[in-house]
């Protein structure tokens, strides 16, 4: 039975982890995000725990059917395995650091991760000054630890959020572009599945069809850096000192993936203002917004 819950309870913590991780790339729902990663640690250290033999999920006074359950025996109990009980997210955690024999590389942030779990469960409310990419970060690297020691890989545990779980940790790496790529990511995942079942000539033709709707405003196309796509970036006009216009970029949309950059992140995705005409100018100069 041991592999058996040993390969469940991972299967659950890689559910918790890609929700929580879609929480926080996606809708930006911090408590959910938070809420998820803890539940996903508790269960990946159980599941650790489980790697080695079922009955270190016994708690410390366990019933008969508890230790019947642990003991691959869960035919005589009348519950089953809905019956079973077993330690708390918080012995988890101490079991399997005493088995790893190291302290998680970041041991406060990991309480707090779990502190943060309780409130938002109990009173739905957690403590704002722990930022939720912090909590996420010593989730992620306590889980990483937890998954060098795992028979099953880190990239079968992340799957897409693979990439997002390392720049989490990556201290270089800020909170906007984390965020832009992740926006990336997700739209590259709706192109490819929009429209599988046409054959690539027509899909072709309505991606074309898409990409020539029409977009109110002040718009300039562009290629768009997820699917390569005719897209669309809107804007203003502005008038410079010396009577020059230049388009102010302030939103991108491709209606084809449906990508949609806002303002302060368009600069990662390359746009920037721009001269709206083809005027030679001084590479030199610079406009004074003061």
């Amino acid at each position: 039975m041991s592999e058996t819950l040993q390969s469940h309870l991972f299967n659950s913590a890689r559910r918790w982890a890609e929700t929580a991780l879609d929480a926080y790339s996606g809708t930006g729902d911090a408590d959910f995000a938070v809420h998820h990663m803890a539940v996903s640690v508790e269960h990946l250290s159980k599941s650790y725990l489980a790697s080695f033999d079922d009955v270190l999920l016994a708690p410390d006074k366990p019933t008969v059917d508890d230790l019947l359950i642990l003991a691959g025996r869960e035919d005589k109990v009348e519950k089953g395995r809905a019956g079973l009980r077993t330690i708390g997210g918080n012995e988890a955690q101490n079991r399997a650091e005493k088995l790893l024999k190291r302290k998680p590389r970041r041991p406060d942030s990991v309480k707090l991760l779990r502190d943060s779990r309780n409130g938002i469960t109990h009173l739905g409310w957690r403590d704002p000054a722990n930022t939720c990419r912090d909590l996420l970060a010593a989730g992620v690297m306590f889980l990483d630890d937890l998954l060098d020691e795992l028979p099953q890989s880190a990239e079968s545990f992340w799957g897409r959020h693979h990439e997002l779980s390392k720049q989490l940790v990556e201290e270089s790496v800020s909170e906007l572009q984390i965020r832009y790529a992740a926006r990336i990511r997700q739209a590259q995942e709706r192109y490819d599945r929009r429209l599988p079942h046409l054959p690539q000539s027509e899909r072709t033709k309505a991606f074309e069809s898409l990409a020539s709707l029409p977009m109110f405003g002040l718009t300039l196309p562009i290629t768009c850096p997820a699917c390569g796509n005719p897209g669309s970036v809107q804007g203003r006009e502005w008038m410079g000192e010396y009577g020059e216009e230049w388009f102010l970029p302030r939103l991108f949309v491709c209606q084809v993936c449906e990508l949609e950059i806002p303002r302060d992140e368009l600069e990662l995705a390359g746009i920037t203002m721009r001269l709206m005409r083809d005027e030679e100018e001084d590479p030199d100069w610079e406009p004074d917004f003061s």
